[in-house]
């Protein structure tokens, strides 16, 4: 059976008063949210440092990764880069706060998962400038030139005669 590579034996660390020590990770992932997928290529690259504190360990460092989205206005897929500075606590006994310690290892993938997941927007967008997609079939706000002053398929377009005239 493979090892994980997201397990750190930390019994070098539990219960001691010693220096924090670094770990670093490269792994490929396949994490992904709605409109947002963690990409295989490059890696995901967690700089860590691992800390013994009282009843436990904390982890903190830097997940850098190349996402791909999709733009929620006008649905087309982009790739960004992307860093997330992280910190999380491991103990034998967690709360809701913290993750456990098995042993004398942690499981640093549902914490660098949570982690890199809720640093990523909900709702992505390309660029600020996107215009998005109009509910007329087939027209791209980005692309298309449209005249928008058509919206006889609009149910509010009998509510324009009730308007005064413009000048």
């Amino acid at each position: 059976m493979t090892r994980s590579p997201f397990l750190v034996d930390v019994s070098d660390l539990l219960g001691r008063d010693v220096p924090a020590r670094p770990v670093v990770l490269d792994v490929v992932v396949d994490w992904a949210l709605e409109m947002s997928k963690i990409l295989p290529e490059p890696s995901l690259v967690a700089d860590l440092s691992i800390a013994p504190i009282p009843g436990g360990i904390l982890v903190r460092g830097e997940v850098c990764y190349a996402v791909e989205h999709t733009c929620r206005r006008c649905l087309t897929d982009f790739i960004d880069d992307g860093c997330s500075q992280v910190a999380g606590l491991f103990e034998v006994d967690p709360g809701e706060d913290a993750y456990s310690i098995d042993g004398t290892t942690i499981d640093l993938e549902p914490f660098l998962r949570d982690e890199t997941l809720l640093g990523l927007p909900l709702l992505p967008i390309c660029e600020e400038s996107c215009e998005g997609v109009v509910t007329t079939a087939g027209i791209d706000l980005n692309t298309d030139s449209s005249d928008e002053s058509d919206d006889t398929g609009s149910p509010f377009a009998v509510l324009r005669d009730l308007l005064p005239p413009e000048d």
